[in-house]
């Protein structure tokens, strides 16, 4: 319970640090405090004892990581590389989803929806990537942020199709963190391409937040033999 607490006024103060950095333009700060979110998350639950994966640490260091990296982004090539290494953070968890679900007996109509929706959603991830590719000097830079769009695309899908697959309490925390990953980073690159704003910055900083927590529910939960319905 005291550790409950003490994370409850570490997400909180956390919060306050991250916009107070966004409002007085104090970058690091605000790296910092979402580093921090990922700390106190894992304090929140850590009474349940719950031994996380190999998945969760790959994801967790490749993330804190780049975190790190960011706060260089200025100089050199800190910023891609940065860059780079969230896109790969997010392949451990696309293969740790994948191995919880099996597809079976799948009506016509589900496979044309979900065929549909993965058409549509990739369709409109290239319709992006070519807009970004606008706002982006240099082959390498833009070559990662195809890297980036795609496997965060590839999350969406999966997320989606894990989701469909077993309507869990797992699944709702996995798909539930891939929203927050992708509403985050789209947040995040309004501000690096288009316009900052004050209140979409602190949207991002609460989702991030979020997403933190999504992170550790998704591995300490367990999950049942899974199998998709027939929906028809």
């Amino acid at each position: 319970m005291q550790l409950r607490i003490i994370s409850s006024i570490g997400f909180f103060a956390l919060l306050m640090a991250s916009i107070y950095a966004l409002i007085a333009n104090i970058f690091w700060l605000d790296i910092v405090s979402h580093i921090g979110y990922y700390i106190f998350a894992f304090l929140w639950f850590i009474h349940q004892r719950k031994a996380y994966n190999f998945y969760f640490y790959l994801f967790l260091g490749l993330t804190l990581i780049s975190y790190s990296l960011g706060m260089f982004n200025k100089f050199w090539v800190f910023g891609d590389v940065a860059l780079l290494l969230q896109a790969v953070s997010f392949l451990p968890l696309i293969m740790e989803a994948t191995k919880h679900f099996k597809l079976k007996n799948m009506s016509y109509f589900m496979v044309l929806y979900l065929f549909s929706i993965i058409g549509l959603n990739t369709y409109l991830l290239l319709l992006h990537i070519n807009e970004m590719k606008t706002y982006i000097s240099g082959d390498v830079t833009s070559t990662i942020y195809t890297f980036y769009y795609l496997n965060l695309g590839a999350l969406g899908i999966t997320a989606m199709v894990y989701y469909l697959n077993s309507f869990s309490k797992k699944s709702m925390y996995f798909i539930s963190l891939a929203i927050s990953i992708i509403f985050a980073n789209i947040l995040r690159d309004m501000g690096v391409f288009y316009f900052k704003d004050i209140s979409v910055e602190i949207a991002e900083s609460i989702i991030r937040m979020g997403s933190a927590l999504f992170l550790v529910l998704f591995f300490i939960t367990s999950e049942k033999r899974l199998k998709l319905d027939d929906f028809t």
